[in-house]
């Protein structure tokens, strides 16, 4: 099952990524209502854990957004604004679950594993395809005109941004954060040598010249046709 959690402390997000990574989930995190909204939009995920107060914003704005353009993801809200009102006035505007700060691990746990419960699985069937392309996340494999790649988890994770954003640049930053965390801190040649083990991997399968590089700005996709 993949998780996105939207919160804005550092130490809390580490925390609840570390937490559902233990337990066996997949999961991205994100720190404002932009990122929320962009990540929920892709309905990449089986569950969002939405903090209230954020740097840009409040998560009912998100909330708002996301249900407003058709996301069905189930959406916990996460926050120290706890009053029966404000509990109210969430569920009101989309919220599946609503959970006070401070929490226990346990309990949040629980409410999350209920909510993915009630909804057919996303991740688990979800195929990303970019021309003759195929990356399956259930089981991590690449395919490209018949022949199959299995991926480490970073690769999947590299391969897995690539596909996602397909028709655009993703900087080294947006990538780094993909792959390591938004707070990891990585050498700018770690996303160089997985950048190199992928585009390996891709050639062997008949893929070759599979990612491209933008000179001083980022890495993309090489074009649909190409």
């Amino acid at each position: 099952m993949r998780l996105l959690v939207v919160e804005d402390e550092p130490q809390l997000r580490r925390e609840l990524v570390a937490l559902f990574e233990r337990h066996g989930y997949l999961v991205d995190a994100v720190e404002t209502v932009f990122d929320a909204v962009e990540h929920g939009m892709s309905m990449a995920y089986d569950c969002i854990v939405l903090d209230y107060m954020l740097p840009d914003g409040d998560g009912i704005e998100a909330l708002t957004q996301l249900r407003e353009a058709g996301c069905p993801t189930p959406i916990l809200m996460l926050t120290v604004k706890n009053d029966p009102k404000d509990r109210v006035f969430g569920l009101n505007k989309g919220a599946d679950d609503y959970l006070g700060k401070p929490f226990h691990p346990d309990e949040l746990l629980a409410r999350v594993g209920a909510l993915v419960r009630r909804t057919p699985s996303l991740s688990d069937e979800e195929v990303l395809t970019h021309g003759k392309a195929t990356l399956r996340t259930k089981s991590r494999s690449l395919e490209y005109e018949g022949r199959t790649l299995e991926l480490t988890s970073k690769e999947f994770a590299l391969m897995e941004a690539l596909m996602r954003h397909k028709h655009q640049l993703m900087t080294r930053d947006q990538l780094i954060a993909k792959v390591w965390g938004p707070d990891a801190e990585v050498a700018d040649s770690a996303l160089d040598t997985y950048i190199y083990f992928l585009r390996r991997k891709c050639a062997n399968i008949g893929w070759k010249n599979a990612i491209v590089t933008v000179r001083g700005r980022g890495y993309a996709l090489q074009p649909e046709g190409e």
